[in-house]
């Protein structure tokens, strides 16, 4: 039993979770001189963002996950067809106590009749699961985005190492993958545009990085849609309009978007180009959410809060002025809850989102890169192609990882589809489909508990990090350190 140490603690902050937005939160709180708790009931950093080597990827899917948020996990060893997984794990076993042989056995307990070889093809995997970093949600930095900005003015600029997204593609059913032209010189070195194209791009370009020609261009298609603006005033339309909307602006597929936004979309990524490199997005090594995640946590223990991994978490009840957070080692009392919604208890799974992630035998896209793709066929699939050069995989392999909006059992062949195409004749060593909710936890939301977000289906971390200043913002400014805990 454990002990009670923490019992009658009282705290001005209690935060619930070690993701990107919970965080940022906890180190703002801290340096703002509150008194923070920062807990999480899993035995790592990084909350939805964490990263992991390849066995603890699999302990995660079968012991730590949350099934409200991911009900199932997909796993295909070698070349084996998506829709016959060798492992379906549709549940969790007792996190207590070790299990003999590790990985392989934890899996065992969720093999299919597909499983026959698998786990002997899986300890080859094993044999080097150091060496990979599986990312929860992949996501990127923009160049000139908040988190950058976040993390230079808190001094965190030497905790988080980054690589440049090198390419940025636009992939088709039939294979053909087209690299988007990041600059004004790209677009004059293109051998793949025709002269007409260069001339729509270079004047698209032009407009946008020109404040007074960029001001009219938002005032003549005030009201008009993203793409109705492309193909009036720059007449972009297939693979040209693609790119644009899809590879540059990040558009979803049938996402309504204004002409301003998706305006201000292109002018913040070409803004990013130049900054630290050719490139208008960072890759994170050893991952990029997770990694962010830590280093306001660093920031916020050197603030004075105090961490708790591995903490079972029982309650969080309201009181006239605060919550009391019932946690393993007594109930404590704070004056403000954040929390994300995984530690609420009457969180239901809403939308949803599909993810892949993939271990590639050969480095097809490039042995020592970075790239960014989009699958564009009756839909946007998002893709990461990752190597040894930010520490995800071993030397002469890959990961990409793939997600798109929308329930597994209707994006599955989609997802495929996408990786079949971006990855050529590359062999497929490990394959994991999940299904990822967002939990809805309004209900549990008050004055005093506040619940964060979730990664959405954006590539990059900033709105992570808007949603966090925000909620610092709102619920923060006004808490006195020196409030009464009842």
């Amino acid at each position: 039993m454990a002990s009670k140490e923490l019992e009658g603690e009282e705290f001005d902050v209690v935060v619930l979770g070690t993701g990107l937005e919970e965080s940022i939160v906890a180190s703002e709180a801290a340096a703002a001189g509150h008194k923070v708790l920062h807990v999480d009931r899993n035995p790592y950093y990084g909350g939805d963002y964490a990263c992991f080597s390849l066995a603890m990827f699999i302990e995660w899917a079968t012991r730590h996950r949350d099934i409200r948020q991911v009900p199932t996990v997909q796993i295909s060893v070698g070349s084996q067809p998506a829709d016959a997984p060798a492992f379906v794990i549709d549940r969790t076993v007792d996190q207590t106590g070790d299990i003999d042989g590790g990985a392989p056995q934890l899996l065992a307990r969720f093999a299919t009749d597909n499983a026959a070889d698998a786990l002997q093809a899986l300890d080859g995997l094993l044999a080097d699961e150091r060496k990979y970093g599986i990312e929860l949600a992949p996501k990127l930095a923009l160049c000139r985005g908040e988190l950058i900005e976040s993390l230079l003015d808190c001094g965190l600029g030497e905790y988080v190492q980054f690589r440049g997204v090198e390419s940025n593609y636009l992939v088709y059913s039939d294979k053909t993958a087209e690299r988007i032209p990041d600059s004004k010189e790209d677009i004059f070195a293109s051998t793949t545009l025709s002269l007409v194209e260069k001339r729509k791009l270079m004047k698209l370009m032009t407009a946008i990085a020109d404040d007074e020609q960029f001001a009219q261009l938002l005032d003549e298609h005030a009201g008009a849609r993203f793409d109705e603006m492309l193909w009036g005033k720059f007449r972009l339309a297939g693979k040209l309009l693609d790119a644009v909307q899809y590879a540059v602006a990040r558009v979803g597929y049938g996402e309504s978007v204004s002409a301003r936004d998706g305006c201000e979309r292109v002018r913040r990524y070409a803004a990013s180009i130049g900054r630290f490199g050719r490139m208008a997005y960072l890759c994170g090594l050893y991952g990029g959410g997770s990694e962010a995640a830590q280093s306001f946590c660093r920031l916020c223990a050197v603030s004075g809060g105090t961490y708790i991994l591995g903490e079972r978490v029982a309650s969080v009840e309201p009181t006239p002025t605060g919550a009391a957070v019932a946690l393993e080692h007594g109930t404590v009392r704070a004056k403000r809850v954040v929390m994300s919604p995984q530690y609420a208890a009457c969180a239901e799974p809403r939308a949803r989102l599909s993810r892949a992630v993939c271990i590639l035998g050969d480095p097809s896209l490039g042995a020592d890169t970075t790239a960014l793709a989009s699958y564009v066929d009756g839909g946007v699939v998002s893709m990461l192609y990752v190597t040894q050069s930010t520490m995800a995989a071993p030397a002469g392999q890959a990961v990409l990882y793939a997600w798109t909006e929308g329930a597994l059992a209707q994006r599955r062949s989609m997802l495929a589809s996408a990786i079949a195409a971006t990855i050529k004749t590359a062999p497929l060593l490990f394959t994991a489909f999940m299904e990822v909710c967002e939990l809805d936890a309004g209900a549990a939301q008050s004055s005093k508990v506040v619940v964060t977000g979730a990664p959405d289906a954006s590539v990059g971390l900033d709105s992570a990090v808007v949603s966090a200043q925000q909620i610092f913002s709102a619920h923060f400014s006004t808490l006195k350190q020196n409030e009464a805990v009842v």
